[in-house]
């Protein structure tokens, strides 16, 4: 019965189908899919969280600069650095080899194929564990950061302009700044502590420390930073988070979260950095609604402007 070609294949593939008909489908690892969830426990026992400040104090900050040379650099208002991470695992430049190996495999599979899916497969594993190894080094760094300090204050970065830099693109897309942040505020939530955003435009880089006059704009090559009108000199990284510090000091009363989005004030149409209505839509103004006023608490720097 070897030799019977009626016999020999028809068995197998009619066992493949059975199977494949009664068995559940295997689920597809991809950006975490088919990965169980773990509950997370957000309720920490009050000895592991921050104890309370009073609403005058607004000391206590300390400021996070996020960089490529050094990935985190934390520091407070006199100048003490607490945290200095200079050694990330850099995960996507390190797999990026394996990862074009893996692409050139996938193109050249037969579309449809077995072959290409299972390719495609070891493609997004390859992937997930990029992501993985990366996630794992921030949650480290994150959880450094809210154990010993129960107020942090951050740049908001804009990262999605930075990515148009193709010579840094690779290199802050494997940072990871912005889940950094997205970390560090749930984390702070936790414990009972203060994460706080400095305005886009804060001048945390060119501002000195000392006497609090801005420069003119940094190359990334140069490290030290040299003032001036008062002579003033430090590392560039320790400067920025000092006056990140000093920002949040100044406004600890106007702290929000992280991860808040929205308009920065109240305003009315035209006014704010709100949504505008387009051509041909309505406003609350237009139909003799105003919105509700708020008043605005003296001292809250413009856009662009010296705190």
């Amino acid at each position: 019965m070897r030799g019977n070609p009626a016999y020999t294949g028809r068995v197998p593939r009619a066992f493949e189908r059975l199977v494949a008909a009664v068995a559940p489908p295997a689920p597809a690892v991809r950006r975490g899919q088919g990965i169980p969830p773990c509950p997370a426990a957000t309720d920490l026992h009050p000895a592991r969280q921050h104890p309370s400040r009073p609403d005058p104090d607004g000391g206590g900050w300390v400021g996070v600069d996020r960089g490529l040379a050094a990935l985190v650099v934390a520091a407070d208002t006199t100048g003490r650095q607490w945290l200095r991470v200079t050694d990330p695992p850099r995960p996507l430049r390190a797999a990026l080899p394996r990862l074009r190996r893996l692409a050139r495999q996938v193109t050249r599979k037969q579309r449809g194929s077995r072959n290409r899916a299972e390719a495609v497969a070891r493609l997004a594993r390859a992937h997930h564990h990029v992501a993985n190894v990366r996630r794992h080094f921030l949650h480290k760094v994150a959880n450094r950061l809210v154990k010993t300090h129960d107020r942090l204050a951050l740049e908001d970065l804009y990262t999605a302009g930075l990515l148009h830099n193709r010579r840094l693109a690779a290199a802050i897309s494997d940072a990871g700044w912005a889940d950094l942040a997205r970390i560090i505020g749930y984390k702070q939530r936790w414990r009972g502590g203060q994460a706080t955003m400095a305005p886009r435009w804060y001048p945390s880089t060119r501002m000195c420390s000392a006497c609090r006059t801005i420069g003119p704009a940094l190359p990334l090559s140069t490290r030290i930073f040299r003032c001036d009108e008062c002579g003033h000199t430090a590392d560039r990284d320790v400067n920025a988070a000092v006056n990140l510090a000093v920002w949040a000091e100044q406004h600890h009363a106007q702290t929000r979260d992280p991860e808040a989005r929205g308009p920065v004030i109240n305003a009315s149409r035209g006014d704010g950095s709100g949504r505008r209505p387009r051509a041909g839509e309505t406003s609350p103004d237009d139909g003799g609604t105003l919105p509700p006023r708020t008043s605005v608490t003296a001292g809250t720097p413009e856009k662009g402007g010296v705190s």
